[in-house]
């Protein structure tokens, strides 16, 4: 489908109203605002965003048909002189009003003629066993029995299966316009919905109470609810009233309808709306009131014990990229429980099967003789049917399956021993990988660094079930509530992690005085000399002097900045000259390793590379992990208190802040450069990283060029030489124009970075987390391949690349969404609490408030002081709008909304600081919304 253009049919939709008409106005460069106008049939205007078009017919008011004119007075009735100029400029004829009003009725005319075959549709494709089907497939069956649809019968095919939700389901909102296509639904939901709509329309009469109308099924439910409502808001989460109470296979369907209502954000028809709306909460009125929509059904849900009061619905919410299927304990597909048990049953026999070592020498320890346990299969499937599901949702690597583990380490004879040479691993205490560490070594040719991975790959072959199992998760992903790992835990933690196994892929690189990389090389390892030490401790121990701020006055500083490095009592130099875990051979080591990075980082730097000062939050929950919500509960769950989440904020949480984390990350860059060198130089096939030039997106993108140029151009002005860190006030009017990170199977540059594709440089591939990213165990198994001369197990990486880049980008929206849901909820539970006079300070985790005491001052009317007041950063103005956007900087990247207090008032600067107090939180929404403090 072409791009939007001036002259085109269109269908906007907002909320749960759709309006008709044709464009008349395209914005010049592509835009997120609502700058699009579009004329409807009766001459008024509407401005809308171009995603708000969900259906579109290219270039119609310049067809032939549209074309002809219509001599009537009619035509141009209520057409003001503004709307007959807009037309005029883009050469639509006047009378295309009469037109609009022509074509809908030409499309129900369509329609009714073919009520008959649209009728038979959904039987039809059910027989062809369809799961997806395109708006043009069925024009084509219903009207033209396989060519071509006119623009009339595609829009009547698209409003008969908005219409017919009970049966259809669109995709996606948000793609509609350009993908066209919708969801069967499963026959069993069909007859599900159909049911539960029997029971509803009885309750629709009037004139009978609720209890006479109500089926007694349905009046059952109710009847259980009230019970569970009542007892939830007297304040009991775990009260006795929920004993006995037994929720039946029926009844599960009205609770189906509850979640369906509360979780999905759609502006086409929801055939469960009604079921929720009229059928359930309006036959509990008072409980929620005369209204009821989607907040009430979500807060239903909570208060008759289905979901926790501070459940994260998030992840039930499919975003355009779908949901992530694969994650354990949601009921989000049928087989995620099956695969993450089978996964772990196969870890269990690993670890059983023991580690390989290897003696002083380097020689793999072969045992002579194994017991009859370490020589029965690794792989015994207790459910084999999962395996073959499995098998059919991944893209299966070439050779022969394997169902046993390696029994002897591939590498063996080709390991590189870096016998008692100190590998320094640097994390986090609360890390659940240990996957990386750095080596230093002084050779008569130069200095090396060694970059050590764990190697996963020894043990597993590419065609195991569980490497299958681990490329279906694609990643792994951790929310501040549990985590989801690609592998089961304990084989990082008692297998694969450096320290845990002596087996590794080691990439190094020799480092010339002026930070380029003068050779470089790829091998398997064996690493003994293990040091696990921590961020916080290696800070100490390093120089602070070239970190981004330490040499600018306190003045200088951003607030943001200047309160980290306060906080962590930074000066230039070193904090100390000891740390836990080193003695002074590896503090030597360390500082040598980072003034080496330093140099690397200088050579990214004049290749154009940059590090955005973009403010960041960590949020975090306690007890850590929580425990899972039942799916589909047989009786009401209600949480024990002991599992009542705390919850913890963490503001500027920036590794270009920490010596240690930079020099980390610079040494992982590093590593990926060299591998995607040797990947290049040995043909080896790789999945590439990398980024457009922010100018050739803009350009390509039909974006606003000029702008994008001025933004870069005070982007590299204001970039501090020596850390290479843009402030945030210039880089946030650069952000709109970067382009995303692209993959790519030959070598790619990488922007922002300052990756280079020239003779010495093969651009970037991610190789350092085979713990948690499928797509780096692919290119370790490829490399081994190359090195021992056999067959690569990925010779075409294309599918499979594209495969693990959508998990990836859905992995990340889930990611994004679940973030804002518990800093929203710890934002809701502060303000709460501020306005009861109990100050917290950012710092403390914040206990459980009732979920019920909101914070809305903007649907109240009033204005209820004693809450936080925060500094803020305004970053983007509509003044069209009455609105702007702003950063709270103390507590790190929370945006929140700031609408004006009157039509006409006048909005703060865009890059101005203020004061605001927070006025509304919509925890579900994910919305924050403050005002200004005069």
């Amino acid at each position: 489908m072409p791009a939007l253009a001036a002259g085109d049919f269109v269908e906007i939709r907002r909320g749960n109203t759709a309006y008709v008409g044709v464009l008349v106005h395209v914005p010049r460069h592509v835009s997120f605002e609502q700058d699009h106008k579009t004329l409807l049939y009766n001459g008024h205007f509407i401005m809308h965003r171009a995603s708000d078009v969900t259906f579109q017919v290219p270039g119609w008011a310049h067809s032939r048909v549209v074309s002809k004119p219509i001599s009537s007075d009619f035509a141009t009735a209520g057409l003001s002189p503004e709307c007959a100029q807009q037309l005029a400029d883009e050469n639509i004829p006047p009378f295309v009003l009469a037109h609009i009003e022509r074509f809908r009725s030409a499309v129900d005319t369509y329609a009714f003629d073919k009520r008959t075959q649209f009728g038979a549709l959904f039987r039809r494709l059910q027989t062809a066993r369809k799961t997806n089907v395109t708006l043009d497939e069925v024009a084509k069956l219903v009207f033209r029995g396989g060519g071509d649809p006119t623009p009339a019968e595609l829009f009547a095919s698209y409003q008969f299966m908005i219409k017919n939700s009970n049966c259809f389901e669109a995709l996606s909102a948000t793609r509609m316009r350009v993908e066209r296509t919708f969801k069967l639904r499963q026959l069993h939901d069909v007859e599900d919905l159909a049911w539960m709509w029997s029971q509803v329309r009885a309750t629709i009469a009037r004139g009978k109470p609720v209890e006479e109308r109500a089926p007694p099924l349905l009046r059952a439910f109710l009847d259980k609810a009230k019970i569970l409502i009542v007892a939830h808001r007297s304040g009991n989460m775990s009260t006795s009233d929920a004993d006995g109470v037994v929720f039946t296979s029926r009844e599960l369907l009205f609770i189906r309808a509850l979640k369906e209502v509360a979780y999905q954000r759609s502006v086409f028809p929801n055939p469960y709306r009604q079921i929720a709306v009229n059928g359930i909460m309006k036959n509990l009125y008072p409980l929620y009131g005369d209204r009821p929509g989607q907040s009430q059904a979500l807060q239903m849900l909570k208060e008759i014990g289905v979901l926790t009061p501070w459940e994260n619905i998030t992840m039930y919410r499919a975003s355009d990229r779908g949901q992530v299927q694969t994650l354990e304990g949601h009921g989000l597909s049928t087989w995620a429980n099956d695969v993450v048990q089978e996964a772990e049953i196969m870890g269990r026999q690993l670890l059983r099967e023991g580690a390989f070592t290897f003696d002083e020498e380097g020689k793999l320890h072969d045992e002579e003789a194994k017991t009859a346990e370490e020589s029965s299969p690794s792989h015994t499937s207790t459910k084999p049917e999962i395996a073959n599901l499995v098998q059919k949702l991944v893209v299966s690597p070439t050779g022969p399956a394997e169902t046993d583990f390696y029994q002897r380490d591939p590498c063996a004879e080709i390991r590189r021993d870096f016998g008692q040479l100190p590998v320094y691993v640097i994390d986090d205490a609360t890390a659940h990988e240990l996957d990386d560490g750095m080596s230093v070594e002084q050779t008569p040719e130069g200095l090396w660094v060694h970059v050590h991975i764990a190697d996963p790959t020894a043990y597993i072959p590419p065609s195991h079930p569980l490497s299958l199992s681990a490329q279906l998760r694609a990643n792994s992903i951790y929310l501040p509530e549990r985590h989801y790992p690609m592998m089961p835990d304990f084989l990082s933690n008692e297998r694969f992690n450096l320290g845990k196994s002596q087996c590794a892929l080691t990439f190094s690189a020799r480092v010339g005085e002026d930070g380029e990389l003068l050779d470089f090389a790829v091998k398997p390892s064996i690493v003994r000399n293990v040091k696990i030490i921590y961020y916080d401790d290696v800070d100490d121990i390093l120089d602070w002097s070239k970190i981004y701020g330490v040499a600018l006055k306190p003045e200088d500083r951003p607030s943001w900045i200047q309160r980290v490095l306060t906080e962590k009592k930074v000066v230039p130099g070193v904090k100390s000259e000891t740390a836990p875990g080193l003695d002074k051979t590896g503090v030597d080591a360390l500082r040598l390793l980072q003034k080496t990075m330093q140099r690397v980082t200088q050579a990214r730097l004049r290749n154009g590379g940059f590090v955005p000062d973009q403010l960041a939050t960590r949020m975090s929950v306690s007890p850590y992990p929580q425990p899972f919500t039942p799916v589909n509960p047989k009786a009401p769950y209600f949480a024990p208190a002991a599992t009542w989440p705390a919850v913890s904020l963490q503001p500027d949480n920036s590794g270009h802040l920490s010596p240690s984390h930079t020099m980390v990350a610079e040494c992982m860059v590093m590593a990926g450069r060299v591998a995607a060198s040797w990947c290049t130089d040995n043909d080896v096939p790789a999945v590439y990283r990398g980024q457009p030039g922010i100018l050739d997106h803009t350009r390509a993108g039909n974006r606003d060029h000029a702008k994008a140029a001025a933004a870069l151009d005070v982007v590299r002005s204001s970039q501090d030489p020596t850390s290479g860190v843009v402030p945030f006030e210039h880089f946030r009017k650069l952000l709109p124009f970067m382009p995303p990170a692209v993959v790519s199977t030959s070598p790619v540059g990488h922007f922002s970075m300052g990756i280079t594709v020239d003779p010495t440089s093969a651009g970037y591939v991610k190789v350092t987390s085979p713990l948690r990213r499928y797509k780096d165990m692919i290119v370790h198994w490829n490399m081994k391949a190359k090195m021992l001369g056999k067959p690569y197990p990925f010779p075409e990486l294309d599918q499979v690349a594209k495969t693990l880049r959508e998990a990836e980008r859905r992995t990340k929206t889930l990611d994004d969404r679940t973030t804002r849901h518990w800093t929203c909820e710890w934002m809701r539970r502060r303000e709460v609490s501020a306005r009861r006079g109990e100050v917290t300070n950012v710092s403390d985790p914040i206990p459980y408030v009732d979920f019920r005491e909101s914070i809305d001052d903007e649907r109240s009317g009033t204005s209820k002081h004693g809450g936080v007041v925060y500094d803020a950063l305004v970053v983007r103005v509509r003044e069209a709008a009455g609105r702007a956007w702003v950063i709270l900087t103390e507590l790190g990247g929370v945006q929140a909304e700031l609408k004006a207090p009157y039509l006409g008032a006048q909005l703060p600067a865009d890059g101005s600081m203020i004061k605001v107090t927070v006025s509304r939180v919509d925890v579900p929404s994910g919305v924050i919304g403050v005002t200004a403090v005069e």
